[in-house]
């Protein structure tokens, strides 16, 4: 049996990303690799992107196709076969420290996750957050992970004072890039605890709240202002035209240009 150490995968890691308690990579697969028995040495999150192939566990085999979720306690054994060419994963390890930290329990890993209706959005939601790639992503991607594991679906009968306040602290800064953290320090509210409700009042996650904010403030230049795109970009607190560009079409469907002509 094969025992895969962390970030290792039978496929080729196309591209990894490190964070704080956790590993992302996405893996492809080309060729044909080893069909036998192996295991990871981290509790593991597989979404399907494309292809798949058929898994075997001890008790079943499942076959994996693009959408498919796979779920990985430590160390559980399981092989792979008549894999589909090309076939791409994205994986996520999640290491023992990230649990204790975020007041999240290994016990039911798998089953909290398949009970949470929002686990492929959210998978999807981190993958999109790796395609843009920018200061807010970290923090999005964490909000993502920590709304999947969780699996908190209360409703709470009235808004907390800290959504209020959150909304204007943001809005009051809007040019500036504020880490899950700072709002935790500012806020003085236990950052799990942001992570874990943000999206519920807000209907998005925090880096995507903060780029919103950031577009709106484009549109209005970009419609009551003569000034140019590089110029806009800077004011919004964009690292460059091209990031800017990116991510207004993300947010509107539009580029920049194409928007200033409607």
């Amino acid at each position: 049996m094969i025992k895969l150490r962390a970030k290792e995968f039978l496929g080729k890691t196309a591209e990894q990303f490190s964070f704080e308690g956790y590993d992302i990579s996405l893996v492809k697969y080309t060729k044909p690799v080893s069909e036998d028995w192996h295991s990871h040495e981290k509790y593991h999150l597989c979404l399907v992107l494309q292809g798949g192939n058929l898994e075997s566990r001890k008790k079943e085999d499942i076959q994996a196709t693009s959408g498919s979720i796979m779920l990985y306690d430590k160390y559980e054994i399981h092989r792979n076969r008549h894999t589909a060419f090309p076939s791409e994963n994205l994986n996520i390890e999640i290491n023992d420290d990230f649990f204790v930290k975020n007041e999240l329990s290994t016990s039911s890993f798998q089953t909290s996750i398949l009970k949470n209706l929002e686990v492929q959005f959210q998978l999807l939601k981190i993958y999109k957050e790796l395609r843009v790639n920018d200061v807010c992503s970290s923090d999005a991607i964490h909000v993502s992970l920590l709304n999947l594991l969780s699996n908190h679906k209360t409703t709470p009968h009235s808004i907390p004072i800290w959504v209020t306040t959150i909304k204007e602290l943001l809005c009051d800064r809007w040019d500036e890039f504020i880490t899950l953290d700072e709002l935790s320090r500012e806020l003085n509210i236990h950052p799990v605890t942001i992570s874990k409700h943000f999206s519920k009042y807000f209907n998005c996650t925090l880096g995507e709240y903060m780029r919103r904010i950031k577009i709106e403030k484009a549109i209005v230049l970009l419609k009551h202002s003569t000034k140019t795109l590089t110029e806009i970009a800077f004011l919004c607190g964009f690292s460059d035209q091209s990031h800017f560009s990116k991510i207004f079409k993300l947010n509107t469907g539009f580029k920049p240009n194409e928007f200033r002509k409607l």
